[in-house]
């Protein structure tokens, strides 16, 4: 991810430019307003006319390098954040389906949100910060040698020793901010727990422990926010104190050089408008380095949760789906053991297939395979001859559609529902639509096709919903339809025409995982699968 954020660098270098324009501008500044404090003591009145005019001038500049460089800060941030959390999303979505699917998703949730706002801070802003802060402290030690290299050397050392003491006093802080991300992820983990078991919750009359846990849980967070509000408001007093011990040194030591002599009134007040300007810098490197370096673990821990373990190379693009799909010596197992052992089976293109079996039974986990969800352990999926394996999933992926038993919607429209925002024509969306049955329904909405869908579909039926997943899925044109409990939601009527109507199209595949069977269609399918015993066996053949 750090790669990925370090990309904004032209945003980066624009900023600095600006900084450093900003920066020269204002050293100018401090300079003609330390002439002009000389011409007055000096009481030449012609000369602090026009030196006036000059500082004037170059003030009035100063407003809009301030716009500019706000300007630039939130440019170079935006960019950063924006290419941050493409890196992520592209990531994600570049994981192993069958690892994802492993995993704690509440990680993924509390990276893309707390670890994310802990780079913004962290990273992003202190990368600019530490930079910014440089040019200001170099500009600023050219003004100062120009004015008195003693008064330099003051103020350096006055710099590093506040340095040393910011360092030193943010350094626990860190700590805290790692155990308080730990804390968040566990805790976004519990939040998604709660939700998915929100029915059981309310059945069983557990409101009660659900509100204690969370309370202790979100507690535990605000507690250690707590700390490190409280050790912050500490360190900042701490700097503060800091500061003005080292004006007050600063200011005696400067005041008796001009009384001596080697230094006018005017490089005293110079000195002593541009100390903070060496303090500062010098402080806020102090506490951002630190903050910066500590976010290589948080890199570190999110790229990790990015990887796939397996890291097989696929080399092989699938033109065109001609033949068919062969199973030869296929086991799978997950950690507990084989689900599937030396499965021997094919299927042909354009026919139909129905694969039922047992719960648990592994008919989904079969699907999976086909889907190139999981890669089995042992033996080969070989379509048109050639490894599924080794084919690639996005050349794969165009070739087949899948209906899950669990469908997704967005919350957008119906036809963006139904066309997942490609181009068909009208003939082609109302084709689909009348084959799976939604005409009466999407005819009965004011908006039609043009209705929106909120929530997963939570404003329209079970029934209405697969429905969408199956008129979708015809609409793909797909070589080969992969079907996971389709029908579970519909009527048996609605169930029973759909199906007849997969059953007869033409050189599309169907494989249909299902528990529902109707006697008429069953004698439709080329062939039934039972899955059971760990093995797989044609019933008509």
């Amino acid at each position: 991810m750090r790669k990925a954020i370090l990309k904004s660098w032209p945003y980066l270098i624009l900023l600095l430019i600006i900084t450093t324009c900003a920066a020269i501008l204002e050293g100018l500044v401090h300079i003609y307003l330390m002439n002009v404090i000389d011409i007055v003591f000096s009481g030449n009145k012609s000369l602090f006319k026009s030196e006036a005019i000059k500082l004037i001038l170059l003030a009035i500049l100063l407003l809009p390098t301030g716009v500019l460089m706000a300007f630039g800060k939130g440019l170079f941030k935006k960019k950063a954040l924006v290419l941050a959390k493409e890196y992520y999303v592209n990531s994600v979505f570049k994981k192993n389906i069958n690892e994802f699917q492993k995993e704690n998703t509440a990680k993924y949730i509390s990276a893309i949100t707390n670890d994310i706002n802990t780079i913004e801070n962290n990273y992003i802003t202190g990368i600019y910060e530490i930079l910014i802060n440089i040019i200001y402290f170099i500009v600023v030690i050219a003004i100062i040698v120009y004015v008195s290299p003693m008064a330099l050397l003051l103020g350096l050392s006055i710099g590093i020793a506040s340095s040393i003491i910011s360092v030193a006093l943010n350094k626990p802080i860190q700590k805290h901010h790692i155990q308080r991300s730990e804390l968040y992820e566990k805790y976004t983990t519990y939040i998604k727990e709660v939700l998915s078991a929100f029915h059981i919750i309310k059945s069983n009359n557990l409101n009660s422990k659900v509100k204690k846990d969370f309370y202790d849980k979100s507690n535990s967070i605000q507690e250690k926010g707590y700390v490190i509000d409280k050790l912050e408001t500490y360190i900042t007093a701490l700097q503060n104190i800091t500061i003005y011990l080292a004006l007050f040194i600063l200011l005696g030591i400067t005041s008796y050089m001009a009384i001596k002599g080697s230094i006018s009134f005017g490089g005293v007040v110079l000195v002593i408008n541009n100390i903070d300007r060496i303090i500062n810098p010098v402080m806020v490197i102090g506490e951002r380095l630190p903050k910066l370096l500590s976010t290589k673990r948080l890199f570190e821990k999110i790229d990790k949760t990015l990887e796939n373990q397996d890291d097989y190379i696929e080399t092989v693009e699938l033109e065109a789906f001609k033949d068919g799909i062969e199973f030869k010596d296929v086991s799978f197992a997950y950690d507990d053991g084989y689900i599937l052992s030396d499965v021997n089976i094919s299927f042909k293109k354009g026919e139909k297939y129905l694969i039922i079996g047992p719960s648990g039974g592994g008919k989904s986990t079969f699907l999976k395979l086909l889907r190139k969800y999981f890669v089995p352990n042992k033996g080969k999926i070989l379509i048109d001859g050639k490894d599924l394996k080794d084919i690639t999933k996005e050349s794969y992926f165009k070739h087949i559609s899948n209906v899950e038993q669990e469908v997704f919607l967005f919350e957008d429209t119906i036809r963006n529902n139904l066309t997942l925002y490609k181009d068909y024509s009208e003939a082609e969306i109302q084709d689909a639509i009348e084959k799976t049955g939604l005409n009466d329904f999407i005819k009965s909405l004011p908006q039609g096709l043009d209705t929106m869908i909120y929530d997963n579909g939570k404003n329209i039926s079970g029934g209405e919903r697969s429905r969408i997943a199956i008129a979708r899925s015809l609409l793909q044109k797909a070589d080969i339809l992969f079907l996971d409990e389709a029908f579970a939601s519909l009527d048996s009527k609605t169930a029973k025409e759909i199906e007849n109507t997969l059953l007869n199209l033409k050189d599309i595949t169907v494989v249909n995982v299902s528990h529902v069977i109707f006697r008429e269609n069953k004698a439709k399918y080329d062939n039934v699968y039972l899955v059971k015993n760990k093995g797989i066996k044609a019933l008509f053949n």
